[in-house]
C-alpha cells in the first residue's frame, strides 16, 4: 500500500513507542503472524499501534494523550459499554410498550412512528458524527451525543401526546446515532489493530444482549410500572456512564482551534444533502411498506426520486466541492472496500429483517405474547454475541479475518436455505435450530467486516469516516430489509384478502381455525420471499477479502 496517497502519512512526523508493544509480537513481521491477512494488508505502523502513536502535527491526533493503563482502559470501556447498551436498548425496548402507549394516547394509527422516527434519525446522521469526531474531538462529540440522547429520553418519558413522543424519539435517535458511531471509533483509537477484533466483538455483542433484554424490560415496565420508565431508566444510568467517560477518557484533539473555526470547517452543504436525501428515501420506503400509500402513488415516487437525486448531488458535492467531506470518496477507490461495504449493507438487511419478522412469526403462528416472542429471539441473538466474541479473540490471536467472513457467509447460505422450509406447521424446535445457525453466521461476520475496513484504510485520519460508514450502511440495510419484507407480507396477505392483519399480526392467532390456516399460509409466503437476498451474499464475500 502506497503511503504517497495518504495525506496523514505524508504530512505528519510519527514515532512509535516500541517499548510499549507486547514482546510476543516481536516474533511477527509488522506485529502479525506470517502470511496472515493483517500482515498481507501492509498496514502502516501508525494504524497498527494506534494507542501508542505520538504524532507531532498541527492538525489533529485523536488517540489517547498517553497510553492507557489497563485499569483506566477497562473503566473507559465500561463507560462506552453502558452508554452503547442504553442506545441499543432503545431500539427494542419500545416494542412491548407500544400497546400501552397507544391506549393512553388513544392513537393507534400513528403508533408505528414511535419506532420509525428513531430509526430514521439514527440512520440519517451517522456519517455526520464521523466528521464531527474529527472536527471537535472524540470525547466532546461522544459527550454531546450522550447529552442529546438523555434529553430525548427525558422528553419521551414526559410526553403528553403521540406527536410529542414521536418528535422526542427522533431527538433520542439523533443522540443514539452518535453513541453507536463514536463507540466504534473510540475502540479503533484506543486499541491497536492487531488486538481490536476482541474489543469490537465485545462492543458489538452489546447489541445482541439488548435485543433480548429490551422487549422483556419494556414489557415489565408496561405491565407493572409505567411505559414511561422505559425511557426514564436511561437518565440515571446514562448520566453515570457520561461521568465515567468525562473523567477517565482523555483524548487528544485539535490544538488552538476555536469553536467557530471548527463549526466553519463542517461540510454544511454535504450534511444538508445527505440528511434530507436519507430522510426522504426512508419516508418513501416506510410509507410504501406500511400501505399508507401505494408504491406507485405520486407521494412515494416523489419521495424516492427526489431523495435519490439529492443523494447523487451529495456524492458530487463530496467529490468536487467539499474541502473536508463527510464521506471522503477515497474510501471507495478499491474494489475490495466497495465489496466490503456491499456485504455490510446486506448483513444489516438480513439482521434487522429477521429481528423484525421473527417475533411476528411467533405471535402469528404460535399465538405468543409480545414478551414470549421476545424470548423467542434468544436462539438468534445469543449465538451471535458468543461467536462475535470468539471470532474477535481468534482474529487477535491469529491475525486473520478473511476465513471468518467467508465461513460466516457460507453458514448463512445454509441457514438461508433452511429458512425457506419454515411454514405454519414447522415445530418450534426446528425453528430454534435454524435461527441458531443464522445467529452463528451473523456473529462470525459482525466484527470481521469492520476490521476488514480498518485493515485497508491508508491513514489513521480515515478511521472516523470509515467507521461511521460501516455503521451507516448497516443501519440503511436494515431499513431496506424491514421495508422490503413488509411489502412481501402486505402483498401476500392482500392476495389472501387479509390485508387488515398486516397491522395486527397477533390477531391472526385468535381467528377460527378454518380462517386462520389460509391467512397463516399467506403470511409465511410473504415472509419467505425475502430470503434469496441472503443466499446471494456468500458469492460476494470471497473477492472482498482477497
Amino acid at each position: 500500500m502506497s503511503t504517497k496517497s495518504a495525506p496523514y502519512a505524508e504530512s505528519q512526523a510519527e514515532t512509535i513507542q516500541d517499548d510499549a508493544l507486547p514482546s510476543k509480537h516481536e516474533l511477527f513481521k509488522n506485529g502479525f503472524p506470517p502470511g496472515s491477512d493483517l500482515e498481507a494488508a501492509n498496514i502502516p505502523k501508525a494504524l497498527q499501534d494506534s494507542s501508542t502513536v505520538v504524532v507531532q502535527e498541527q492538525e489533529q491526533n485523536f488517540g489517547p494523550k498517553t497510553p492507557l493503563t489497563t485499569a483506566r482502559q477497562n473503566l473507559v470501556f465500561l463507560g462506552i459499554g453502558v452508554t452503547l447498551f442504553l442506545s441499543a436498548l432503545d431500539q427494542t425496548i419500545v416494542s412491548t410498550t407500544l400497546p400501552a402507549v397507544a391506549k393512553e394516547f388513544s392513537n393507534f394509527a400513528d403508533i408505528s412512528w414511535v419506532g420509525t422516527a428513531f430509526l430514521i434519525s439514527t440512520t440519517a446522521v451517522q456519517p455526520v458524527y464521523g466528521s464531527m469526531a474529527d472536527m471537535f474531538g472524540r470525547k466532546r462529540t461522544m459527550l454531546f451525543a450522550s447529552a442529546v440522547f438523555l434529553i430525548g429520553s427525558a422528553l419521551c418519558g414526559a410526553s403528553q401526546s403521540m406527536i410529542m413522543l414521536i418528535i422526542a424519539r427522533a431527538v433520542q435517535g439523533l443522540g443514539g446515532s452518535g453513541i453507536i458511531t463514536l463507540s466504534m471509533i473510540l475502540v479503533a483509537d484506543i486499541v491497536p489493530l492487531r488486538e481490536r477484533g476482541m474489543y469490537q466483538a465485545f462492543v458489538s455483542s452489546i447489541f445482541a444482549v439488548s435485543a433480548v433484554v429490551g422487549p422483556l424490560l419494556g414489557g415489565a415496565f408496561a405491565d407493572h410500572v409505567s411505559w414511561r420508565w422505559a425511557f426514564y431508566i436511561n437518565l440515571p444510568i446514562g448520566a453515570f456512564a457520561s461521568v465515567f467517560l468525562m473523567y477517565f477518557l482523555h483524548m487528544d484533539r485539535r490544538k488552538n482551534v476555536s469553536l467557530l473555526t471548527n463549526l466553519m470547517s463542517l461540510d454544511f452543504s454535504g450534511i444538508f444533502l445527505l440528511v434530507v436525501s436519507i430522510v426522504l428515501i426512508l419516508l418513501g420506503l416506510n410509507w410504501g411498506a406500511d400501505a399508507k400509500y401505494a408504491w406507485n402513488s405520486g407521494v412515494v415516487l416523489s419521495l424516492l426520486i427526489v431523495g435519490s437525486a439529492l443523494g447523487l448531488l451529495f456524492l458530487l458535492n463530496e467529490g468536487k466541492h467539499a474541502q473536508k467531506p463527510i464521506i471522503p470518496l477515497r474510501l471507495f477507490k478499491s474494489l475490495s472496500l466497495v465489496l466490503v461495504y456491499l456485504c455490510i449493507f446486506l448483513q444489516g438487511f438480513i439482521f434487522l429483517s429477521l429481528m423484525f419478522f421473527l417475533p411476528l412469526y411467533f405471535q402469528a403462528v404460535h399465538g405468543a405474547s409480545a414478551t414470549q416472542s421476545g424470548i423467542g429471539v434468544i436462539p438468534f441473538v445469543v449465538p451471535q454475541a458468543v461467536f462475535a466474541v470468539i471470532a474477535g479473540i481468534l482474529m487477535s490471536r491469529w491475525g486473520i479475518y478473511k476465513e471468518f467472513i467467508v465461513g460466516g457467509f457460507a453458514i448463512g447460505l445454509v441457514s438461508g436455505g433452511l429458512l425457506t422450509i419454515i411454514d405454519e406447521n414447522t415445530s418450534k424446535g426446528v425453528v430454534v435450530v435454524i435461527f441458531l445457525i443464522e445467529g452463528i453466521s451473523q456473529g462470525l461476520t459482525l466484527t470481521t467486516l469492520l476490521l476488514a475496513i480498518h485493515a485497508q484504510l491508508e491513514s489513521k485520519a480515515d478511521i472516523a469516516p470509515g467507521t461511521s460508514l460501516w455503521s451507516f450502511l448497516r443501519s440503511l440495510g436494515g431499513v431496506f430489509g424491514v421495508a422490503i419484507g413488509s411489502v412481501f407480507v402486505q402483498n401476500s396477505l392482500s392476495n389472501a384478502s387479509a390485508s387488515q392483519y398486516a397491522q395486527n399480526i397477533k390477531a391472526i392467532a385468535d381467528l377460527p381455525e378454518e380462517i386462520r390456516k389460509p391467512i397463516l399460509a399467506a403470511f409465511m409466503r410473504g415472509s419467505k420471499q425475502q430470503k434469496p437476498n441472503e443466499e446471494e451474499i456468500p458469492s460476494l464475500s470471497i473477492p472482498v477479502t482477497k
